[in-house]
């Protein structure tokens, strides 16, 4: 991600090392494994009307395997049996997540400088 970052904000260590311990607080985080090993990570926030993705990384070598796409239905389907919709923000410095979100029913829900909100709404099947 930090390519993402450095091109949206710019990067400052100490910064992201007060984010880092602010979210880890704040979420609920799980390890994505792949045969065992470490492949990425799923940060959420529980909300009493959403479960919101707060961050989702696959490591490089991974992405475009299908992780993440498994990764945010299993949120989705998560959310659906508890009748919550999934929310998540994306910049415009990370494409191909967008694409990745609207591939998956997301839709653009407010546009706040640099984040883009999206939602998914309750499936109802």
């Amino acid at each position: 991600m930090r390519a993402v970052i450095e091109q949206t904000w710019g990067w400052n260590d100490e910064w992201q090392q007060a984010d880092f311990s602010r979210k880890l607080s704040a979420c609920d985080v799980s390890i994505i494994e792949v045969d065992g090993q470490p492949a990425g990570s799923l940060w959420l926030d529980l909300e009493p009307e959403s479960v919101h993705i707060v961050e989702l990384q696959i490591i490089p070598e991974l992405q475009g395997r299908g992780l993440g796409t498994a990764t945010i239905m299993k949120v989705i389907q998560d959310g659906a049996d508890r009748r919550l919709a999934v929310t998540l923000s994306v910049v415009p410095a990370n494409p191909r997540a967008k694409l990745l979100y609207e591939r998956l029913g997301f839709e653009v829900t407010a546009v706040e400088d640099p984040f883009i909100h999206m939602r998914r709404r309750i499936s109802d099947g």
